[in-house]
């Protein structure tokens, strides 16, 4: 369990009423192997600062999944706590990532009718047009995000802002990602168990994005690989904005379960050896000292040699390259010569892998974390964490709008789109954002 307190952040007048406009935001990110929760006052500037950060183990999902909500809402409920007595704030609420191989995206055209008089288009008129990604519903399945991509004016198309152009045929290409309905339900159900509300689910890799890419990237051509615990999520940008969601059922669980089943010994002793002695890069086996594994379920021990450590990493490592090239060329994006891989996730640690991923892939590979424009604490700066800083910048990005029934929709509101677009450069001046919480029982 680790939990941290940023001291500096916090004054005499109480944490949360430092500056004047400030708010706090709360990320929680719930992966395969453990959740954790960061908490950030975000100054009425925009400034991002990190107040504390918990993380600690969870068991209570499958390949990104949750399968025992108990077990992951009481992993939810120690880091909430622990942040909580942190920085002596009731945190009640938080934005969660979601992931899974239940994610699916689609990428959509479609006609805006609403637009102000003399044809000039408003930034309001790009907020409250035609709804652009508000497709009918699917049945099973429920919307996450709707990302703007581009604009088409009178049959003009990549047109990233239209704001103050004259023209009354204006359509939107739309990136839509949905997610399974009983996935979010469980999910949704895990974390309001633990005590908070869902502020708004965001896409994993979508957050990764923001926290390790810089604009050059994005525009260039970007491919952010995320190697989690249970899964490896790709998401796609290109001209600045996102083009491509993937998720890959492969995460670090597989390469530790390898050397458990072949060795037969626990997972807990395999991770150990993972962690000490995986490679993708096969050593000679001279001068290897023996690793002497404790049999699971039996009295005794096995010695192995750290080159069939090696052996079994790296054909893992090669089965997930190969499903990160299918992605690849998924995404339209193979073959670009500007095109860069950018890894992140705990398991993106691997020595060798960026090396072997590069070779393969005939791309530029190199990992990525929290940092550069950021101010991110010393503690945070590890590929680990990107997803859950990802998260805390797009929760710092939103404002909430009452419905009429009395839940929040979350938007880009026109006086934060300032700041979204320095944070996000990548997704900025989108149209529309609607994260949907997906409450128990709701659609």
């Amino acid at each position: 369990m680790a939990v941290n307190v940023m001291d500096r952040q916090r004054s005499d007048a109480g944490p949360a009423e430092a500056e004047v406009g400030a708010r706090v935001v709360t990320a929680i990110d719930v992966g395969t192997t453990k959740v954790c929760t960061i908490v950030g006052r975000i100054s009425a500037a925009g400034r991002v600062d990190v107040m504390a950060h918990s993380s600690v183990p969870c068991d209570g999902l499958r390949k990104g999944n949750v399968y025992d909500v108990l077990a992951t809402a009481e992993a939810v409920r120690t880091s909430i706590g622990n942040v909580r007595e942190a920085t002596g704030l009731d945190i009640t609420s938080a934005y969660v990532g979601i992931t899974g191989s239940h994610v699916s995206f689609r990428n959509q055209r479609e006609q805006l009718d609403s637009i102000g008089d003399c044809c000039v288009i408003t930034a309001d008129d790009l907020v409250n047009g035609n709804k652009p990604g508000a497709a009918p519903r699917e049945p099973g399945r429920k919307p996450l995000h709707s990302l703007t991509m581009d604009y088409i004016l009178d049959g003009e198309s990549g047109i990233r802002n239209p704001t103050g152009m004259h023209s009354r045929n204006v359509k939107v290409d739309t990136h839509v990602v949905t997610a399974g309905a009983p996935y979010v339900n469980k999910l949704t159900a895990a974390i309001e168990a633990a005590g908070i509300t869902v502020d708004g689910l965001v896409l994993e890799p979508l957050a990764s994005g923001i926290a390790i890419l810089d604009s050059d990237e994005k525009n260039a051509g970007a491919l952010v690989v995320d190697i989690g615990g249970g899964t490896t999520d790709v998401v796609g940008f290109r001209n600045g904005r996102i083009q491509y969601t993937g998720v890959i059922p492969v995460g670090g669980y597989q390469f530790t379960n390898d050397i458990a089943y072949t060795f037969n010994t626990a997972y807990s002793v395999a991770e150990e050896v993972k962690l000490e002695h995986a490679n993708t890069e096969i050593p000679t086996g001279r001068g290897d000292r023996p690793i002497a594994l404790p049999l699971l379920g039996a009295d005794g021990e096995v010695d192995i040699r750290p080159m069939d450590v090696c052996r079994l990493t790296r054909e893992r490592a090669l089965e997930l390259i190969r499903m990160v090239a299918m992605k690849v060329s998924e995404s339209g994006m193979a073959g670009s010569s500007t095109t860069t891989i950018v890894l992140s996730g705990g398991a993106s640690n691997l020595p060798g892998l960026a090396d072997l991923m590069q070779r393969r892939l005939n791309m530029p590979v190199r990992q990525g974390m929290p940092g550069g424009k950021w101010t991110v604490p010393d503690e945070l700066k590890h590929p680990s964490y990107s997803t859950g800083f990802g998260i805390l910048l797009w929760g710092a990005s939103q404002t909430k709008r009452p419905s009429v029934n009395g839940s929040s929709k979350h938007v880009v509101a026109p006086e934060r789109r300032g700041l979204f677009s320095r944070m996000a450069s990548g997704i900025k001046n989108m149209s529309r954002i609607a994260i949907f919480a997906g409450r128990k029982g709701g659609n």
